[in-house]
């Protein structure tokens, strides 16, 4: 078995293990701006576009997700706006209010005033 490491932007990446792509670790880029490493993550995705997975911020872990989308939040990557593993905290788990609600997002040209 090798594993395949899948780097992204900001220095984010997936880790899976090959032949099967099951999902071994990686790092996302969380709410408050930070890149983290992944303390678990499920071995498959739940849905297409997430795969269950935690965090830890000040020693407690944090339940939630990961996807891949572009720093300024969309889907399709550009050259200025790269693709990028990111966190984002189940609402209602216990330590969810240790990380802002959502994903980051990098203010962008495209991004509307006042926002």
């Amino acid at each position: 078995m090798t594993d395949d490491i899948r780097k992204y932007g900001n220095g984010t990446e997936l880790r899976s293990r090959m032949p099967w792509g099951i999902y071994t670790g990686g790092s996302a880029l969380c709410a408050d701006g930070k890149v983290r490493k992944l303390a678990k993550i499920a071995q498959t995705a739940d849905t297409f576009f997430s795969i269950p997975a935690a965090v830890r911020v000040h020693g407690k872990t944090v339940s939630g997700y990961v996807t891949v989308e572009t720093l300024e939040g969309w889907s399709t990557a550009s050259e200025n706006d790269p693709a990028a593993v990111k966190f984002i905290a189940y609402g209602n788990g216990k330590n969810a209010k240790l990380l802002p609600f959502g994903a980051y997002r990098k203010k962008g040209p495209l991004a509307a005033e006042g926002q």
